[in-house]
């Protein structure tokens, strides 16, 4: 979800993936559409001075940070960022399709209230509307009931909802550390969003991943892990 409005879209945007070894970081600009503007990759580890500037295992040293970005050369200062798959939490939802908008929100609201786990005053969330197959949104037929019934069961439109929630002092927390690291966090999302983001730029396009990347040949990346990190920078400038 984005954090901020203000990011410009001809900026460019970085992504940032946090590991316990180190940090990676890539940067990508926007209309990313030629073989010379290829995303950037860097791998920078914490080695010996790991306990120094990460201390409590989450968050680094910002003043570090800033000097890893400055050590990689890049100019992007507006932030992607995953969100912990422990403190993500995703919902799908049905919505009849006859409730004004304005009231959407509102009429969400209540149906969260005993589905997050975390008070609801306590998190951020943001949802959109989603197509779904015809299949997964038609009623099933009852025979119990009067055939019109059915019909019109079948018929009846709803809003698709899918939900994203988090927990509101660890996002403040994230926005927090990142303008202490000269950074200005525009987006937060879930590993896979940000992986899936990765994958379908990837089918379009000749990226490499830690084969074509020296730069983080020794960073022990996953290539999920490479995905996600490039698919969040991509979130900044693509969407």
């Amino acid at each position: 979800m984005r954090t901020s409005r203000t990011a410009r879209r001809k900026s460019p945007g970085l992504g940032l993936l946090i590991k316990q070894q180190g940090l990676a970081m890539v940067q990508t600009v926007p209309g990313q559409d030629s073989a010379n503007e290829m995303p950037l990759w860097h791998w920078q580890a914490l080695g010996s001075f790991a306990d120094e500037l990460m201390p409590d295992g989450a968050w680094p040293d910002p003043k570090w940070v800033r000097q890893v970005r400055q050590r990689s050369g890049f100019q992007a200062h507006l932030l992607a960022m995953a969100i912990p798959r422990e403190l993500s939490f995703s919902l799908h939802l049905q919505i009849d399709s006859d409730i004004p908008q304005r009231q959407l929100r509102a009429v969400l609201s209540e149906r969260l209230q005993d589905s997050l786990p975390w008070p609801l005053q306590d998190c951020l969330w943001d949802f959109q509307t989603v197509a779904a197959a015809q299949d997964q949104t038609s009623a099933k037929l009852d025979s119990g009931r009067p055939a019109w019934l059915n019909q019109a069961m079948q018929e009846q439109p709803v809003h698709n909802i899918e939900v994203l929630a988090m927990p509101r002092e660890w996002a403040t927390q994230c926005e927090q550390w990142c303008s202490q690291a000269g950074l200005q966090l525009v987006r937060l999302e879930p590993p896979w969003q940000a992986s899936l983001r990765w994958q379908n730029y990837a089918q379009n396009h000749s990226v490499g991943l830690l084969q074509e990347n020296p730069a983080i040949y020794d960073a022990g990346l996953s290539e999920e892990e490479q995905a996600v990190v490039g698919g969040l920078a991509l979130g900044v400038v693509l969407t």
